[in-house]
């Protein structure tokens, strides 16, 4: 079931990145302005996302952990809800408070009017997606996937069609900020409509629990925050608009494959909990180990295939205009990787009821993404006449990637000094094998000129046929594994688990 239920994170998750790959390449081909657009996108999501990490601050974490480890689910969300609510409104009074001192006390002001305006929308988003939070972080803690997930395939759908309109309908680009409000507001119906759980009166006991746990795993929500939005916005502060939509176009994509990581990670930790408390290590220990695998399997060939065909990628997705994103795109993808193959030994951690070793390796990360950023980002720092790397988006991308591999390297050292677990040779023979089809994938390219979207899918298949082809030459995909990928996805199996699960509510 815990296969089944990944199958439809990732799948769900998977539309809902493609209907905001949609929105993308709509604007990237169609509007007026599209960097312009982009860009105000870019850093409006960066500046108002540095402030919602208040809103978290290890929260979400330790309900999921508190609820399924089978306490009470009318106090857990009384302690939850009530928690939430008090952090969303100073996260609010946090972003006034900083434009405020921004213009009127600094003396310093935005690049443009649309600048300011596209952050208190965007703050209106980020409330609605708050809110909505809470419904679905409960879900996900009861296992309930089908109800957690719906709710993002909705979000999308409302917020491609939205910027479809306003894209066709030449609206001005503060209304592409726009379409993220009307998406949160789907958003927040969909995922409260079904919500039947009982919120009691906050117990003080309850309270204490959730501070216990989240008080440690704070930084981590707050080290990643900062991470994915510090080098949105220092691009627009040094480049402007253009570089800033370079970097978001393809950060977007690789978004978009980090999916899968975010589906085991959804899942893994109430079942390491549950685990855990039964005193059933050894099993957690195999557990952490076959989802390593299965994730390495499935992500390896997809981050060296954007690697080597980054070039026909940004063609078909975006367009020539974003040929400048292209070192990005050969860099950035790296990410998700090193995030896949270190989710399930952090996750592993969490279940054991060991927060600090996850904020440990947030700091560390958070560290190394800072120092790097403020060095690879800007050209110089004229007020210290400090001349720097001048990278611009690239040295986003190079910053992101060596602070994840850093985060890898962290945790499956200290996973091997508690639980000695070592190497993963089937990630050996993944990497291998991904590489060799990712070359083979860039050769085929040379002689193949990619000029539609079917072309592009005809080279990854041909790149992922090889992959599979090595992988069961060497005798790491075998029978079994291709009978758990059928199972998994299985329309009719999958549609009697959303079925039930959703008809419970009505």
């Amino acid at each position: 079931m815990i296969a089944r239920k990944s199958a439809l994170v990732v799948a769900t998750n998977s539309l809902a990145g493609l209907l905001n790959y949609v929105a993308l390449y709509l604007i990237a081909r169609y509007y007026v302005f599209p960097k312009f657009a982009l860009g105000l996108l870019n850093f409006a999501i960066g500046f108002v996302a540095l402030f919602n990490l208040i809103s978290n601050l290890g929260f979400p974490t330790a309900h999921i952990k508190r609820v399924s480890e089978g306490k009470d689910i009318g106090k857990c969300n009384a302690a939850f809800f009530s928690i939430r609510l008090i952090l969303t409104f100073i996260m609010i009074i946090a972003v006034f408070a900083s434009i405020f001192v921004w213009k009127y006390v600094i003396g310093r002001g935005f690049e443009t009017p649309e600048q300011e305006k596209a952050v208190y929308v965007m703050l209106a988003y980020y409330i609605l997606l708050a809110l909505a939070q809470n419904f679905r972080i409960t879900y996900r803690a009861k296992m309930e996937i089908a109800l957690a997930q719906l709710p993002i395939f909705i979000e999308a759908v409302a917020r491609t069609v939205a910027t479809a309109y306003f894209v066709f309908n030449e609206y001005d680009a503060i209304w592409i900020v726009y379409s993220y409000v009307i998406g949160g507001l789907a958003l927040f119906a969909s995922a409260a409509l079904f919500f039947r759980e009982p919120i009691d009166k906050p117990t003080r006991e309850y309270f204490s629990s959730y501070l216990r746990f989240a008080i440690p795993i704070s930084l981590v929500s707050i080290s990643f925050i900062i991470m994915t939005n510090l080098d949105k916005v220092l691009i627009q502060l040094f480049w402007g608009y253009e570089q800033g939509a370079d970097y978001f176009s393809v950060v977007r994509i690789s978004r978009y494959i980090n999916n899968i990581t975010v589906a085991f990670g959804m899942l893994l930790l109430p079942t390491m909990s549950a685990m855990y408390v039964g005193n059933k290590v050894d099993e957690m220990k195999g557990m952490a180990m076959k989802a390593e695998r299965y994730i390495s399997m499935i992500l390896m060939p997809v981050v060296f295939l954007l690697i080597f065909l980054a070039k026909p990628t940004i063609y078909i997705l975006l367009t020539k205009k974003f040929y400048t994103a292209i070192p990005i795109m050969q860099i950035l993808p790296l990410f998700a990787l090193f995030d896949a193959l270190e989710r399930p030994y952090q996750t592993k951690l969490l279940g054991m009821d060991m927060p600090k070793l996850a904020r440990n390796r947030m700091l560390i990360m958070l560290g190394i993404n800072v120092v790097l950023n403020f060095l690879l980002i800007p050209r110089d720092i004229k007020s210290l006449g400090i001349k720097l790397a001048g990278l611009a988006g690239t040295g986003a991308a190079i910053a992101t990637v060596i602070a994840y591999f850093a985060g890898l390297v962290y945790t499956r050292f200290i996973t091997y000094k508690i639980s000695g677990i070592g190497i993963n040779v089937s990630v050996l023979k993944h990497f291998f094998a991904a590489v060799l089809a990712g070359m083979a994938a860039n050769y085929i390219n040379k002689f193949y000129t990619v000029a539609r979207w079917y072309d592009l899918v005809a080279i990854f298949a041909i790149g992922l046929a090889i992959y599979v082809v090595i992988l069961t030459a060497i005798k790491e995909f075998r029978r079994d594994d291709f009978n758990l990928f059928i199972d998994t996805v299985n329309p009719k199996k999958m549609l009697t688990y959303m079925k039930e699960e959703i008809g419970s509510r009505k």
